[in-house]
């Protein structure tokens, strides 16, 4: 039997943005296990650039494909909820704003003020904004401490976040393929090409296309495709996307004709893509953009990697070309330098970034032996 989720609501009727606008903004979250009666068996799972709060277990018995991190997280597993109180929320401007089982606040919402679509006209979120909703969800809970915070990608990315901004709230963090702020190259692809390819669609129409009766398709689609392919490394695509000579024809007889493996690729994408909002696309897009937990400080990363207090462990993929494993080495030295605890736990694995979301057992026994120690 698998473990199964409820999606749960929670509404902050008033909520400030780091940029100064206030606005009421919803989220939907999901919890796992059972809250001990001190409310110290916490820890926070935050979910990856195109997720949601569904990290673990199923609806329904009947659902195709459990939670992202459903290998890592239940009875028995690293992340045991016979033993911790897991909560995951479904983050602002989630891109999946299409998806009947995510809750979220972003350009799709309606503005009370207005009763139309905010659009381009919502707050530009940081990753902060996203730990601050987490943190009022939380508080509402009694919750104002936690075991650990973790989550792969955006999800750790949010927890280095948390422990520079808040670090007396947790005893341990574990980012997973993150980074403290994104690496240059990781920005322009493809979190910056899935801006301005939206931009070059006459049917974004500035993001004001919610009651249109043509939708910017065609470049959402190539902005997934474009995340799809960083994600991975060759040897994965080698494997995956094999060319099939007999059957390929028709692009040798037309520029505009496809290759199988081109074509697959299309198939794939368009699986999720009806579940996706291209504001809110663009939006996460330049909420990772933006990230670097040492703006407040200057810039200065030493300074804003000093007040971490929590114990790290840092688990980066060796061929991740969007978060690089020598970047997260590089910051867990200088944690150590610094005065702080903390190791590094590099995946080996040719699924690059991806490593860290579908390859939870080539990590699930070190977070397993992190969390008991």
């Amino acid at each position: 039997m698998s473990l199964l989720s409820k999606k749960q609501s929670f509404q902050i009727p008033s909520f400030t943005f780091q940029c100064g606008r206030t606005i009421p903004v919803q989220m939907g979250y999901e919890t796992f296990g059972t809250l001990n009666e001190a409310k110290d068996n916490v820890i926070l799972v935050v979910h990856y650039f195109s997720a949601s709060s569904h990290c673990a277990g199923k609806y329904s018995e009947d659902d195709a494909l459990p939670g992202f991190w459903d290998g890592l997280i239940g009875p028995g597993k690293a992340v045991d909820t016979e033993k911790y109180f897991v909560v995951c929320t479904d983050n602002l401007c989630n891109v999946g704003a299409n998806n009947p089982m995510v809750i979220t606040s972003g350009p799709k919402s309606i503005n009370p003020e207005t009763g139309k679509h905010y659009g381009l006209d919502f707050p530009v979120p940081e990753v902060l904004d996203v730990v601050n909703t987490q943190k009022a969800l939380l508080e509402s809970m009694g919750i104002t401490h936690l075991k650990a915070i973790m989550g792969p990608s955006f999800g750790g990315m949010t927890s280095w976040q948390w422990a520079v901004a808040y670090p007396d709230w947790m005893d341990k963090i574990i980012p997973v393929i993150a980074t403290p702020k994104l690496p240059v190259w990781g920005g322009f692809n493809p979190l910056q090409y899935g801006i301005r390819v939206a931009k070059l669609d006459p049917k974004w129409n500035g993001g004001d296309y919610y009651d249109k009766p043509e939708q910017p398709t065609e470049s959402l689609h190539l902005a997934l495709e474009m995340m799809n392919v960083a994600a991975f490394q060759a040897g994965y695509y080698e494997r995956t996307y094999r060319r099939e000579v007999e059957k390929d024809v028709a692009c040798y007889e037309s520029v505009l004709g496809e290759a199988t493996y081109e074509k697959k690729l299309d198939s794939v994408v368009s699986l999720t893509e009806h579940l996706v909002d291209l504001n809110h696309w663009m939006y996460t897009c330049r909420m990772c953009l933006n990230f670097d937990v040492s703006r407040p400080y200057g810039g200065d990363l030493d300074k804003a990697l000093s007040r971490i207090k929590a114990k790290v462990l840092a688990v980066p993929s060796v061929w991740d070309a969007l978060h690089p494993a020598s970047f997260v080495q590089w910051v867990v030295d200088r944690i150590i330098w610094l005065g702080g605890q903390a190791e590094c736990y590099a995946l080996d694995s040719d699924y690059g970034h991806m490593a860290g979301i579908l390859q939870t057992h080539l990590f699930a026994d070190k977070v397993k032996r992190f969390l008991q120690d």
